[in-house]
């Protein structure tokens, strides 16, 4: 047990390594793609609406094995909102809706899925680098990750706190950059909370391109409320173009390469971003 502990523990280190995690934010006066640890100027913002399909009969097991599941599908269509209300100060929202297919016995769901609301204020900010702390109010909803058997039972509403860091570089001629955010959600109803770790590296091959490689991890601290102990990691590339200096169009895909007692999630996703 010692050692298959171990090897999982060496393996998230390795995909955390090539990987830098979750959320962007673009400059509206350049157009350019920074780190979600950078804040919105002043009075500009952006929107990105994408959508994404999964479908399994997989899923992790208490020593981290793929076995069958009863087949599910999920539909998920998301929308995110960033304004800069200072220059400290940025607004979030993340509204969501969810539609998750199941055979009978198992149950299906259609409504509304995790959705957010925050803000992030700015710690540090530099021409190279930036530091900043998030904190979010959840909706309860369906996840996909949260058990072995998907959707059962339903998580609860959340609190979630995250400090992120990001640093811009350069190789060549090309631009890029590199995100961290690191996490713990707390939820309620004596639900279990969880440790989060996303990880974001973007580079830009041509000024219009952006190639995107990002990881999503979660462990669960314990169990409760109908929930066992797991964990599952994700991973997600995709490329945005830019149309033209308000609109980009995102295309890729995601995976779930390792878990415990989760669900598996495999499909593409879509997005279109929007600069104001």
């Amino acid at each position: 047990m010692g050692i298959l502990r171990l090897f999982r523990i060496s393996a998230l280190v390795r995909i955390c390594a090539f990987t830098f995690a979750a959320g962007l934010v673009i400059d509206a006066r350049q157009g350019s793609v920074w780190a979600g640890a950078w804040l919105m100027p002043p009075g500009a913002g952006q929107i990105i609406a994408s959508t994404a399909f999964s479908g399994s009969t997989r899923a992790f097991d208490a020593q981290g094995h793929l076995i069958p599941v009863p087949s599910y599908d999920k539909f998920e269509l998301g929308g995110y909102l960033e304004y800069g209300l200072t220059d400290w100060l940025t607004l979030i929202a993340a509204p969501a809706y969810d539609r998750i297919r199941q055979p009978p016995p198992a149950a299906s769901y259609e409504g509304l899925g995790q959705s957010e609301i925050g803000a992030r204020i700015g710690l540090y900010r530099s021409d190279m680098a930036a530091i900043s702390f998030e904190a979010g109010l959840r909706t309860p909803g369906a996840s996909l990750n949260d058990t072995l058997e998907p959707f059962q039972p339903r998580r609860a509403a959340a609190l979630d706190l995250r400090f992120l860091a990001g640093r811009n570089f350069e190789i060549g001629e090309m631009t890029g950059f590199a995100e961290a955010q690191a996490g713990y959600r707390f939820y309620a109803g004596k639900q279990p909370g969880e440790f989060l770790v996303d990880l974001t590296l973007g580079l830009r091959p041509t000024p219009q391109l952006l190639v995107l490689l990002q990881s999503f991890s979660s462990i669960s601290n314990g169990s409760g409320g109908g929930f066992r102990h797991n964990s599952w990691h994700k991973l997600q590339p995709s490329a945005v173009y830019d149309l033209s200096p308000q609109w980009s169009l995102q295309i890729g895909g995601f995976i779930t390469v390792a878990g415990v007692n989760s669900g598996r999630e495999l499909g593409p996703l879509v997005g279109v971003w929007y600069r104001f």
